[in-house]
């Protein structure tokens, strides 16, 4: 089960049977998936359970804007309570087996989430960014990150981090640590020709900008595209392309502008596209892959610089392990692949294929 400690499986199991939330056998589970989709989220977090089960998907769009100055008084309550609605109505339409939601307690309050359970659905809910927003900031309408909305659910999911758990432990919620996944229906390398050696795409901040013009005065010319930099923005279509061009993909594992790092969505999406990524060491992201196999690492700028030199000189070599990279995520690392395991975890007995 993806490598998912026996304690943390046992916690789960022991807190469904006591409340006698057993799910048992069912081909088709219907998932109730309130996911609000910006750029990857219906690629990821809706169509990942589409191939095994039927998925009743609430985004609300543009209706609800938490940054609205009135969000904490007028904002907030009226999501809820429409939240509420949309589950309610498509529970006596035909019954739900699951509520999965990727929220915060910026969004939600945990006495929506004690109702929605009452209907005798499970809920779980699904947090990438654990590490520094678990918490989050004291706001008017309680705190901004999970952690007041956590034990509510029958259990977390926590993606960033395998520490993370130990935050969710400690408040009494149950949780599963795992990674992020990809959609290969979406990350797959188009007919493009390798010409790129080394791209790097992605925002321009913190110690990226440092690194890059590094890399470049030791020469490595490393063509840069995203938010930041002066290509700008790309576009979904765009930055595929340029996944797809070149030979090496950088990665940054920082999170946000701190020196810790993380699991990213982009650790699975890139090795999909089948050039080698090349990215910040993270002992999290070492369980995943073969390191030096499939993806490689580095832990400084200099041990970097070594790795890009010699992949530059060898660019077979490069493809051969972002080959292998690929196949492990076809294999291993998709959404589709995580939400089965939970499946597993709590019991579902599914037959359906993906």
């Amino acid at each position: 089960m993806n490598n998912i400690p026996e304690e943390q499986i046992c916690r789960i199991k022991e807190y469904l049977a006591k409340i006698g939330k057993t799910p048992g056998c069912k081909d088709r589970p219907r998932i109730f998936a309130a996911v609000h989709h910006v750029n990857w989220e219906r690629y990821g977090l809706v169509d990942g359970w589409s191939g095994i089960a039927d998925v009743i998907h609430y985004d609300w769009g543009n209706a609800f804007d938490q940054y609205a100055p009135d969000w904490h008084q007028v904002g907030k309550p009226a999501f809820n309570k429409e939240l509420l609605r949309h589950v309610e109505l498509t529970y006596h339409e035909k019954p739900i087996d699951v509520f999965f939601a990727y929220l915060s307690g910026r969004w939600v309050y945990p006495e929506t989430i004690r109702t929605i359970g009452k209907m005798g659905l499970l809920t779980i809910n699904i947090s990438l960014d654990d590490t520094i927003m678990f918490w989050g900031l004291q706001e008017p309408s309680g705190l901004s990150g999970n952690a007041e909305i956590a034990p509510e659910f029958d259990f977390s999911i926590t993606c960033q981090s395998s520490k993370d758990v130990l935050k969710y432990d400690n408040i009494g919620a149950r949780v599963l640590f795992l990674p992020s996944g990809a959609n290969p229906k979406v990350f797959s390398p188009l007919p493009l020709s390798r010409d790129i050696p080394v791209s790097f795409v992605g925002q321009c901040y913190g110690v990226r900008p440092q690194i890059i013009t590094w890399l470049r005065n030791h020469g490595i010319q490393v063509q840069v595209f995203g938010k930041g930099w002066p290509s700008g923005e790309l576009s979904f279509s765009d930055m595929t392309a340029i996944y797809s061009r070149s030979i090496v993909t950088l990665g940054f594992g920082f999170i946000q502008n701190s020196f810790q790092t993380g699991l990213k969505g982009r650790d699975f999406e890139v090795p999909l596209m089948g050039g080698l990524y090349l990215t910040t060491y993270n002992h999290d992201l070492a369980n995943c892959f073969n390191v030096g196999e499939e993806i490689d690492c580095y832990r400084n700028e200099t041990e970097l610089l070594s790795k890009l030199h010699y992949y530059m000189a060898h660019p077979d070599i490069a493809l051969k392990n972002g080959a292998a990279g690929r196949d492990r995520c076809l294999r291993d690392h998709t959404w589709t692949n995580r939400f089965k395991t939970i499946f597993d975890v709590v019991g579902f007995v599914n037959h359906a294929k993906p």
